[in-house]
């Protein structure tokens, strides 16, 4: 279980428990400082008061959920990851067997300087596909996200006791200190559209924001997601341009040359 999502529920139990606010963040080890959304979260929390366990459960839930897909992500670069070394290395065990085997390629290869040539090569065109499928792979790796942290502050601002319009600007302020940057136009956008509904029909202000919040959420994961499915298909591109020709001349010319022999 994700260490973030765990510390969220000790926190809110404590609080449920009847713990003042600073004591329950004493028991959960302080204000973490290398952890910036666990860190935000928590300090809203501070500010808001002690009646905010039932949101402190919903964030704890989407922090759940975010290392959830981060981790199914990870699983999933492995598959290509494995095969973009496999392939790769094909070439070598390839030349390495047929060694063992009982052809002599190295005596082929020193008496053959055009071997040496075409060997030059296949280890340029390896090194270049090793170098672009690690790019590839690199580029797929999920970014840390943090879309919807605002709406879940001012949402438990508002959960604390505190207006609207009060819970916007302290989350906003906070949000602004621990990330050094403000919130995404996304988010606020998403907020002035909140606001306006609510201003509108009365409706419950906490859970139109945790619900958005998870959405936003939702779709950083999905499309992490469609990113790595999409990287089974680029790895393809290495392959076709540089694994394949770096095994015929690594592999496939001086084998031709040792078995048929000098033309």
């Amino acid at each position: 279980m994700n260490s973030d999502s765990v510390t969220l529920n000790k926190f809110s139990g404590l609080l449920r428990s009847g713990v003042p606010m600073g004591k329950a963040l004493e028991y959960i080890g302080g204000m973490p400082k290398d952890k910036s959304g666990l860190r935000y979260l928590l300090e809203v929390a501070l500010h808001s008061g002690s009646k905010v366990a039932g949101e402190i459960d919903v964030v704890a839930d989407l922090c759940y959920q975010r290392a959830r897909s981060v981790e199914r992500i990870q699983v999933a670069h492995a598959s290509p990851r494995a095969s973009a070394r496999l392939v790769i290395w094909l070439p070598v065990i390839t030349l390495m067997l047929a060694q063992l085997s009982g052809l002599d390629l190295l005596a082929a290869i020193r008496s053959r300087p055009v071997l040496l040539i075409s060997l030059g090569l296949g280890i340029l065109l390896l090194l270049l596909a090793r170098l672009l499928s690690s790019k590839l792979i690199k580029s797929a790796l999920p970014k840390d996200s943090y879309l919807g942290y605002y709406l879940m502050g001012v949402a438990l601002e508002t959960a604390g006791g505190s207006n609207l319009n009060q819970a916007q600007q302290t989350a906003y302020d906070t949000y602004q200190r621990v990330f050094d940057e403000v919130p995404s136009k996304v988010e606020v956008k998403a907020m002035a559209e909140i606001a306006n509904l609510v201003e509108l029909t009365g409706a419950r202000v906490g859970d139109l924001l945790k619900a958005h919040a998870l959405n936003l959420q939702r779709e950083v994961m999905v499309a992490n997601e469609i990113q790595i499915e999409r990287l089974g298909v680029n790895l393809m591109l290495p392959l076709g341009l540089a694994v394949l020709p770096a095994f015929i001349c690594l592999a496939v010319v001086p084998l031709m040359a040792t078995m048929f022999g000098p033309n």
